[in-house]
């Protein structure tokens, strides 16, 4: 019957509903009722974003302003929209205060809240991926400018804005960027998907070599200034990362200039970093991942097989 009364509130003929397929009129009828439909929901979803981009502009000038904000999102997600109590929510909020606030934790909520603005801006307007690698070395390095005050405040920094008090409040969880890193310390992410896939090309290698020396730069300062001291200043963590992925980030670096650069002068480079490192676990699966490509790069942007020296 529901489908009946639309069908009829669509001016479609129902006389012989089921022995009859659609006309022509009718398609176009539920075409233009589906493009009103379609148009009304765009217009919906643009106030939405509207409204949590000037909430969130607002809450991201100050550390009090973010975290006010933050107490608001979580009563009306997890208290008013559950039909709990205020008196529950007070009592939250006096256990957060003496639990969970503090200076670091409202200096994260605001690097949230900014990396969610620029996740909000590439969904709508996917021509300003073109500016964000640089808005996100500048993110990465605000942090580690503040990792002192930071230091718990990892998990928050890490997580994806999209599953925040602030995101939930203003139902944005359902946002899907592509190639998108979602946390605004989630550093390999970052480069990956956003900082580096600009600049990976034979017109960009100037951008390519400061983007991977970044990379590498930031990635072992966070587990540095992120990471427990063992015994006698020694950070057991920041000794691994300088000791396995440090080197393997030299190596997808290489990787990159053999792919778009000019390949003699990164087969070099990878062939040191093989000799240089033969006791590493890694140094098998170079070998061969170098060996396939200097036998065989048909594919390379450069067209040609690397000529590697003695």
């Amino acid at each position: 019957m529901k489908h009946l009364l639309i069908l009829i509130s669509l001016g479609i003929n129902v006389t012989s509903l089921h022995a009859q397929e659609l006309t022509d009129v009718d398609r176009d009828l539920l075409l233009d009722k589906l493009k009103e439909i379609q148009q009304t929901a765009d217009s919906a979803a643009r106030g939405k974003f509207s409204a949590a981009v000037s909430a969130f502009q607002i809450a991201a000038a100050s550390d009090t302003a973010a975290h006010d904000l933050y107490l608001k999102c979580v009563e009306k997600v997890s208290f008013q929209d559950e039909a709990r109590k205020a008196k529950d929510f007070r009592e939250w909020r006096k256990r957060h205060k003496d639990g969970r606030d503090s200076a670091g934790f409202r200096r994260a909520l605001r690097y949230q809240l900014s990396w969610l603005l620029k996740t909000i801006e590439i969904c709508e307007n996917p021509e300003a991926r073109k500016r964000m690698p640089d808005a996100a070395i500048g993110m990465i390095e605000s942090i580690l400018a503040d990792a002192k005050l930071l230091e718990d405040q990892k998990g928050v920094l890490g997580s994806s804005v999209l599953s925040s008090e602030f995101a939930r409040a203003y139902e944005l969880e359902g946002l899907k960027p592509e190639n998108w890193a979602l946390g605004p310390l989630a550093i390999s992410s970052m480069y990956e998907s956003v900082i580096l896939p600009p600049w990976q090309n034979s017109d960009n290698l100037v951008m390519l070599e400061k983007g991977w020396n970044k990379r590498i730069e930031h990635s072992g300062l966070a587990v540095k200034l992120f990471s427990p001291e063992g015994e006698k200043d020694r950070i057991p963590d920041f000794e691994k990362w300088y000791r396995d992925e440090r080197l393997d980030l030299l190596w997808s670096k290489q990787l990159d200039f053999f792919r778009y650069g000019s390949q003699r002068a990164a087969a070099l480079e990878m062939l040191d970093h093989v000799k240089l490192n033969l006791e590493n676990p890694k140094a098998s699966g170079w070998i061969s991942e170098f060996s396939t490509l200097v036998v065989g790069d048909d594919e390379s942007p450069a067209g040609e097989k690397a000529e590697v020296a003695e």
